[in-house]
């Protein structure tokens, strides 16, 4: 409605008029600066003036420091708004003043305000950094070294916001050298060049812990910590000469801070570096630093307990044969430590078990395997959500990476899980306090979630707990607690996976919780679970799915109609309708129409303007759905004899693959459905329309795709190859 253009004019002229009480004056700058920061892209006619209104509040005339202070905290939430200014060398020359002489001033929330302005700077101008370097580097270094713990915890977020910057350029530039597509983006590399300098200044920042290790108030040793896995992620190799003396110098000194800060940095630098670099570090450092997880300051401690986790996660091949069974006695007695070490622990553990791997029938963790799962059972049961859910995640981490000589051991966790879910569902039937009813709720989940697992893990050796499994999950349905209901349904899918058609016997039970959850839009987690549940039954039972069918696709069919319905709900059900359809085969004959309508409606969906990131990766993923819903339909007619049903939306399908064959922003899996459906089409239709097989073997855009499958990935190459030799054999009929 374009209110701005009364309010915003007359918020300047009242911070201009020399009349204004200064009261006033620090009110409409404040206001301005939230109006700015609100809505940039709406103000972009009134930057002008409302850059000269703070600069009279930010200018050395000004003696009041409350209006100093709030025009340039106005700035820092206007820069945004000013890319116009920005882009002219002479106005940019005057921003950059105003907040070099901020930084300067006697009072410190003013410098305060001024280092948040150069973290926005940073983050919206990081082309035009490269004049201003030398006196920001000035500045932020004092800042890091001189000035109050604020102001130099705002100088370094300066540097990580730099790093972030390079990071995500980075990443662009490898899209785009991958992609083959536009001229790279310029990174001048300012991290590496202030690099030599500015690590020293964290190394030091790191020193000053809280003295109180349960305070976890964010400090700038935490601080100069993110900003130095920012920078090892950024520079690579070159990080390790600049931190590694600082480690070899301290990381055995008697006082505990300087133990604590090269463990820390130590941790921070195991990101980025190669690992040819790392390897011969981590195994000369690691007995210390298993060694400080039993350290007697308690900072040791947990930072050599998250170092460890570090290392676990990125360089896992340093913990050799001889390492091991110290690694493993440490993680064991870390998780009897308090709950912030503990998680530590089992952050450790689950990024072990992720990267051990599987050699034949066995794994280096897999006489460890019943020893880390009992205590990590022991620690979920202390009363700390938190730590419940690490532990329960490192639990899951060791069943689903388990070698096969491990079997046995799941198979005898199964009754276990299952009398702690007994427990926690009868101690969920008592009047609890809220802190011991979350408590218990969030044990319920984590249960469903592990016996998911474990039942997964061990089909065979499993089968004889289905029915108290299923007993057990359906009574977690039927408890008040959302979060337990999408664990419950996971599980469910898991059982009808094992159990395959023999799930039948369970349907009448679950039937009723799949439909509510299918209509419980709201939670659109939980309606996307139960949505890909369906689809899990659907598979396991085929055409027995049939008698209840009816009601289940009515909900689907209405949910992919419904608005309200997030947008990440909607390519699932297109799936689980295609499951459905190849599952029951001609019997989807009933509910043919309506699915190919809003199959074409899918199709046809396009978005306006310039394409996001988001925009394209939905736009993908839902054209993918669409195709394999299509896929499974016709071959589920066709099993049935009933391909002849699929004739009538044959155009509108090609039309849709024409337009996938022209869109740039095509991804390979899309490709690779593209070319099963030309696949499918050639075999069971080709010689079934009359201008079909004409169109297939002539049609531009077919070929198109056919050669962007075989110039994808392996699978997108199996599925062209696929419907070229069915193209060929369409060639060859008469």
């Amino acid at each position: 409605r374009d209110l701005w253009s009364a309010l915003v004019p007359q918020i300047v002229n009242v911070i201009s008029e020399k009349k204004t009480t200064d009261t006033l004056k620090e009110a409409c700058l404040t206001a301005l600066g939230f109006v700015c920061e609100e809505c940039p892209d709406n103000l972009q006619q009134y930057s002008n003036k409302i850059l000269n209104a703070i600069a009279t509040g930010m200018s050395k005339d000004q003696q009041n420091s409350d209006i100093k202070l709030a025009a340039t905290r106005a700035l820092a939430l206007s820069l945004r708004m000013a890319k116009k200014n920005f882009n002219v060398p002479q106005e940019r020359s005057l921003i950059m003043d105003m907040i070099f002489a901020s930084a300067k001033s006697q009072n410190e929330k003013v410098r305060h305000a001024a280092m948040e302005c150069l973290v926005e700077v940073a983050k919206s101008y990081y082309i035009y950094l490269g004049a201003f370097m030398k006196p920001i580097y000035e500045l932020t270094s004092h800042a890091i070294k001189e000035q109050p713990e604020e102001i130099a915890m705002q100088a370094i977020e300066f540097w990580c916001t730099v790093s972030e910057v390079e990071l995500e350029i980075q990443d662009d530039n490898f899209d785009i050298e991958q992609k083959g597509r536009g001229p790279k983006k310029q990174m001048f590399g300012f991290v590496k060049t202030a690099a030599p300098r500015l690590c020293q200044l964290l190394l030091v920042c790191l020193t000053k812990q809280n003295e109180d290790p349960e305070d976890e108030t964010w400090n700038a040793a935490q601080a100069a910590a993110m900003c130095l896995i920012l920078m090892a992620q950024n520079i690579g190799d070159a990080v390790v000469p600049l931190v590694l003396p600082f480690i070899k110098q301290n990381i055995r000194d008697k006082n505990w801070r300087l133990r604590e800060a090269s463990t820390l940095a130590f941790a921070c630098i195991l990101d980025g570096p190669s690992k040819e670099e790392l390897q011969k570090l981590v195994v000369q450092a690691f007995s210390v630093i298993l060694g400080h997880m039993e350290d007697s300051q308690p900072q040791v401690k947990d930072t050599a307990a998250w170092c460890v986790g570090k290392i676990c996660e990125e360089l896992p091949t340093a913990i050799n044969a001889e390492i091991l069974p110290r690694l493993m006695v440490a993680l064991r007695n870390g998780l009897n430590e308090n709950p912030k070490i503990a998680g530590h622990v089992c952050w450790a553990i689950h990024n072990l078990a992720d990267e051990v791997k599987v050699q034949g029938n066995t794994s280096a963790l897999s006489k460890y395997f019943m020893g880390i799962v009992q205590e990590l059972l022991k620690t979920s049961l202390r009363h700390n959500i938190e730590l419940q859910n690490h532990a329960f995640e490192a639990i899951n981490a060791m069943i689903r990476n388990a070698a096969p000589d491990t079997n046995p051991i799941i198979a005898k966790l199964v009754p276990e899980l299952l009398g702690r879910l007994r427990k926690a569902l009868e101690l969920g039937s008592n009047q609890l306090s809220p802190n011991e009813a979350a408590l218990v709720s969030n044990a319920q989940s984590q249960l469903c979630g592990a016996l998911s697992y474990a039942v997964e893990k061990t089909k065979n050796e499993s089968r004889n707990f289905m029915n108290p499994m299923m007993e057990f999950m359906i009574a977690v349905l039927r408890q008040p607690h959302t979060e337990a209901h999408e664990e419950a349904l996971l599980a469910i899918s898991t059982v009808a996976r094992c159990t395959e058609k023999d799930f039948v016997n369970y349907m009448d039970h679950v039937r009723p919780f799949v439909i509510r959850h299918l209509k419980d839009t709201q939670s659109y987690r939980t309606c996307g679970i139960a949505t890909g549940l369906v689809g899990d039954i659907a598979r396991a039972l085929e055409v027995k799915l049939a008698p209840y069918s009816k009601e289940i696709v009515e909900e689907l069919l209405r949910n992919l109609q419904n608005a309200e319905v997030d947008r990440s709900v909607k390519p699932r059900i297109l799936e689980c309708l295609g499951d459905i359809a190849l599952a029951i085969g001609g019997h989807f004959e009933h509910y043919l129409k309506w699915v190919m309508k809003l199959l074409e409606d899918a199709a046809g969906v396009q978005f306006r303007g310039p394409r996001d990131e988001d925009t394209i990766e939905y736009l993908n993923t839902l054209r993918e759905s669409v195709l394999e819903s299509y896929i499974s339909i016709l071959q589920g007619l066709t099993d049935d004899g009933k391909e002849a049903l699929f004739l009538g939306y044959v155009e509108k399908l090609l039309q849709f693959l024409n337009i996938i064959s022209q869109d740039p922003d095509t991804e390979v899996n899309v490709t690779r459905a593209a070319c099963a459906m030309i696949g499918d089409l050639a075999r069971n239709l080709g010689d079934k329309h009359p201008k079909l097989k004409e169109i297939l073997l002539s049609a531009p855009a077919f070929k198109k795709i056919l050669n962007d499958g075989q110039s994808g990935n392996s699978e997108s190459m199996r599925q062209a190859q696929y419907a070229t030799s069915e193209l060929r054999k369409l060639q060859a009929m008469p």
